[in-house]
């Protein structure tokens, strides 16, 4: 059986910060249905601690991916459309060079699913076997919060590459 795991970025780095305060882009359109309505190409403000880290993943408030988790994501979902972001911090004039993936966004939590009161956020990720049997990455449809799933070969691919400021989470499935 296939193991799959929540992709999240690493709290305890010292990452970018307010990305996309100069709203360019509409979060609302941050799913792969809407994905036409953003730019192929867009300078997204941000700010930056003292000593900035740029992980190669960044999940808030949209899931950004550097070039080899882009690569990576490539391989296993080659239909994943693909937007550049560049994080600009004009203070200081740094700049970061990201892309933004349109993965395949699937409704698969299983009625075991805990989540928070208002329902808007998940608390324990359950998913079920027939929904996310062989997908290697993927969405949690229905969520503006970005609930990056990746199956064992995806994760597997990404640490034999080394990424890193990456936090797993193993799920359960039923």
């Amino acid at each position: 059986m296939i193991k799959y795991y929540l992709i999240d970025a690493d709290a305890g780095n010292r990452i970018p910060y307010a990305i996309n305060v100069n709203r360019t882009v509409d979060i609302r359109f941050a799913n792969r249905k809407s994905a036409y309505k953003i730019p192929n190409a867009c300078v997204v403000d941000m700010k930056i601690p003292r000593e900035v880290f740029f992980p190669e993943i960044l999940i808030e408030p949209f899931l950004l991916v550097n070039g080899q988790v882009a690569d990576v994501i490539e391989m296993y979902a080659p239909k994943t459309i693909f937007k550049t972001i560049y994080l600009l911090e004009t203070e200081n004039e740094t700049c970061a060079e990201y892309s933004m993936p349109f993965v395949e966004e699937i409704d698969c939590l299983s009625e075991k699913t805990r989540r928070n009161n208002s329902k808007t956020e998940l608390l324990e990720i359950v998913l079920r076997k027939d929904a996310v049997q062989g997908k290697q990455i993927f969405r949690i449809a229905g969520y503006t919060h970005v609930y990056l799933i990746g199956g064992e070969a995806f994760v597997e691919s990404l640490l034999r590459r080394d990424v890193c400021g990456i936090k797993l989470t193993e799920l359960q499935t039923i």
